[in-house]
């Protein structure tokens, strides 16, 4: 008697082919969809030597990373002596810029970040956010010359010399956020004054002279998704922290 292709014994398994091929083929679309997914969430890393020790991290942007290997494992770092753009949404402005494409040079920045193999040194102190504080010079300078980053002190005190000389040399050449206008400031940061616990509220100018920092004080109240300028001309878009991304994302940074 002769039986149809269909019910012929699977070599391997002795299961009617019909069977086989199914349960093969499902196994094959399970594995292949594990694959994809665990490429999908795995975070680029990039070589850092972390004192000397080169380690994997994933640069969240261009001036934080998170260390993904080795004894700082889980730590995650701020960079400290520059400032690269905000990336949690197209939130500076100034001179003819639109928005959104400083939004690009933020990306940018972080891109650049990841593409290298840079040299941070740290005591291990850290800052308010619990972020180890490291300085990474041949980064730094990087940035600066490319115009993804700008100098940057947390004092009155200018940055150093070198990097003030890069700084000049990418506005003149108009590098990067400098192509279409450089504001006497730039906007770093943003404060509510309901913010904060009965703190002094300010926020954060870097001078894009020498990259020293000043405090614009002040007692306002600022609503998410509102833009703040300084009379000088930066403008920035102020966006609770606890709104920049999620399920509680503002408005205007889901589009």
């Amino acid at each position: 008697m002769t039986r149809s292709l269909s019910t012929l014994p699977f070599p391997s398994t002795g299961l009617p082919v019909s069977r086989s091929l199914n349960r093969l083929l499902t196994l094959m679309l399970v594995g292949s969809s594990l694959l994809i997914a665990s490429v999908c969430v795995a975070k680029p890393a990039s070589r850092v030597f972390l004192n000397g020790r080169p380690t994997p991290v994933f640069f969240n942007d261009g001036d934080s990373f998170a260390v993904l290997e080795g004894p700082l494992k889980g730590t995650h770092a701020r960079l400290s002596g520059f400032n690269t753009l905000e990336s949690f949404g197209p939130a500076h402005r100034w001179g003819t810029w639109d928005p959104h494409e400083l939004y690009v040079v933020a990306k940018q920045a972080a891109l650049n970040a990841r593409q290298g193999e840079w040299h941070c040194e740290s005591d291990l102190a850290k800052d308010g956010y619990g972020r180890i504080l490291w300085h990474c010079e041949d980064l730094i300078e990087d940035d600066i010359r490319k115009g993804l980053a700008h100098a940057m002190t947390v004092t009155a005190d200018p940055a150093s010399p070198k990097q003030l000389e890069l700084q000049k040399l990418a506005q003149a050449e108009k590098r990067g956020m400098w192509a279409k206008g450089i504001p006497p400031f730039v906007l770093t940061s943003l404060h509510s004054a309901d913010e904060g616990a009965g703190a002094e509220t300010y926020n954060r100018l870097i001078s894009t002279e020498d990259g020293h920092t000043e405090k614009w004080k002040h007692q306002d109240l600022y609503k998410d998704c509102e833009w703040i300028c300084h009379p000088t001309g930066a403008c920035m878009l102020y966006v609770g922290f606890q709104h920049r991304y999620g399920a509680s994302q503002a408005e205007c940074l889901k589009h």
